[in-house]
């Protein structure tokens, strides 16, 4: 112990010691008590600033993490609310598709008050493009049965081949075996709608057996006359497109473009009933 009151550092600590002691009273006794405060200032304005800066980085820092800790918790909140407004739109999309195909079914059943319609969800299609056959998710239970006809809010779409107790099978209008019965709405002329294999690849049909003088037009309405056919009359088949005349046998063609399509919809109804139409004599 003896020997560090006579070491170097101890004399060195000692006059420093000193100094700070008799330095500021000498000075406070001579009156210069300014160029004291202004010494200490100079001393230690460098460790102030230095202190000053180091807390306002302190603060910085913790600022940083208090707003990113908000940023975060606003982002959760955010996602929570996109989550539930994406399965409002879900859910509002859903009401809107039913009650569109509601509305159809409704408006259908308004103009024939007689049919009695089973609605069906399509739930398979063929495979291949060309495919003209789709299948129902409705069957014998629920009172289909061959032969019945399958329609669109927008018109016909086909008619029952086969048929289960859940479940039937559907052959589209554009099947090349299919024909109706037919007339144009403006003008009553009378025809017969059928597909042909060419056509159907254009989504196209085909009207024959015009009269030479029948009177049918590019954008005509044509409707199922109920003769000879599965499908009652009135219903929409689809629009004229255009319209050609043999010069050398001087009949009449017509292409229609369908007003349903198997491609538009998902949802369809099957006429189980409807009255035989018959001319008045």
């Amino acid at each position: 112990m003896s020997g560090f009151f006579k070491s170097k550092f101890f004399y060195v600590v000692a006059v420093l010691t000193l100094a700070a002691v008799i330095i500021p009273t000498v000075l406070c006794s001579m009156g210069l008590t300014p160029v004291l405060r202004s010494a200490v200032n100079t001393v230690f304005m460098p460790v102030q600033k230095l202190s000053d800066k180091a807390a306002e980085a302190i603060e910085g820092f913790t600022s940083y993490f208090t707003a990113f800790d908000r940023m975060k918790e606003e982002n959760a909140r955010l996602k929570e609310e996109l989550a539930s407004l994406r399965e409002e739109v879900a859910g509002a999309r859903e009401i809107k598709e039913k009650y569109d195909w509601m509305s159809d079914f409704l408006e259908l059943k308004m103009l024939h008050h007689e049919y009695k319609l089973v609605p069906a969800v399509i739930s398979g299609r063929g495979s291949a493009s060309y495919s003209n056959v789709f299948m129902l998710d409705a069957g014998k239970i629920s009172g289909i049965d061959r032969g019945m006809p399958v329609v669109s809010g927008d018109g016909i779409l086909g008619y029952i081949a086969e048929v289960g107790p859940t479940w039937s099978k559907a052959v589209s209008v554009m099947e090349a075996s299919s024909s109706v019965g037919a007339y144009v709405e403006r003008s009553g002329a009378i025809g017969v709608i059928e597909a042909e294999y060419d056509l159907s690849l254009e989504g196209i049909l085909k009207m024959s057996y015009l009269d030479e003088d029948a009177d049918i037009k590019v954008g005509d309405r044509i409707l199922t006359s109920g003769y000879g056919s599965i499908y009652p009359r009135s219903l929409v088949i689809g629009y004229v497109e255009t319209v050609k005349t043999d010069d050398l046998t001087r009949s009449i063609t017509a292409t229609v473009r369908p007003a349903s399509t198997l491609d538009q919809v998902s949802k369809v109804m099957v006429v189980t009933h409807y009255e035989v139409y018959s001319e008045e004599p």
